[in-house]
C-alpha cells in the first residue's frame, strides 16, 4: 500500500471502529403482577373460539391441498381432522404411477403439509387451553386505581450519523450510513 492511500485507509478505519455513545433505554412504568389474579370468565369463550377457529382454518387448507394433489402419497388422510396430517407425513413421496414428480412438487407438499399438523394441532392446544383456564368471575367492586403519569426527563436534542459495514448477500459488502436525529 502506498504511502498515499495509507492516510486515507487509516482515516475510514478509525470512523468504522470509533465507538458510539451510549444509548440508555427509556424508562418505562413498573409491572404489578398479582399471581392470584386471573382472566375473567369471558376469556374461555374467545380461547375456545380462537382455537376453533384455527383449527377449522387449517383443516380446510388441508383439505384444499388432498384436492390440489389428489395422486399423491397421503392426500386422503388430509381429509381427516387433526391426525390425518401428521399420518400423511409418512407417505410423502412421489405416486407410483406419475413420471413427472419432482423433488420440489415432494417437499413443497411435505412443507405445506407440516404447517398444516401444526396449525391443526395448535387450534386444539388453544381450545383445550380455553377450557382448562383457571378463571375468576368478574367483580363489580371498585377497580384498581390507575397508576400515576410517568414524567419523562426533557429528551436531549442530539445529531449523530455514522457509517456501518453490511453485508449484501451472500457474496458482497457496503457501506451504510446510519443515523440519529
Amino acid at each position: 500500500m502506498t504511502r498515499s492511500m495509507l492516510l486515507p485507509a487509516a482515516a475510514l478505519g478509525v470512523a468504522l471502529l470509533a465507538p458510539s455513545p451510549a444509548r440508555a433505554d427509556e424508562p418505562s412504568r413498573p409491572t404489578r403482577y398479582t399471581p392470584t389474579d386471573f382472566p375473567p370468565e369471558s376469556a374461555r369463550t374467545g380461547l375456545i373460539l380462537a382455537g376453533a377457529g384455527a383449527t377449522a382454518a387449517w383443516y380446510g387448507a388441508g383439505v384444499g391441498f388432498s384436492y390440489l394433489w389428489p395422486d399423491a402419497p397421503g392426500a386422503k388422510e388430509l381429509r381427516i381432522p387433526v391426525a390425518g396430517p401428521w399420518m400423511s407425513l409418512g407417505k410423502t413421496g412421489c405416486a407410483d404411477d406419475d413420471p413427472g414428480c419432482s423433488a420440489f412438487n415432494v417437499v413443497l407438499r411435505a412443507i405445506l403439509t407440516t404447517m398444516d399438523a401444526v396449525g391443526q394441532t395448535g387450534g386444539v392446544a388453544v381450545m383445550v387451553e380455553g377450557i382448562f383456564l383457571p378463571t375468576q368471575a368478574e367483580s363489580a367492586g371498585p377497580r384498581k386505581k390507575a397508576l400515576p403519569p410517568l414524567h419523562l426527563p426533557p429528551r436531549e436534542q442530539s445529531f449523530s450519523v455514522r457509517p456501518v459495514p453490511f453485508t449484501a448477500g451472500r457474496d458482497a459488502m457496503g457501506l451504510g450510513i446510519v443515523g440519529v436525529f
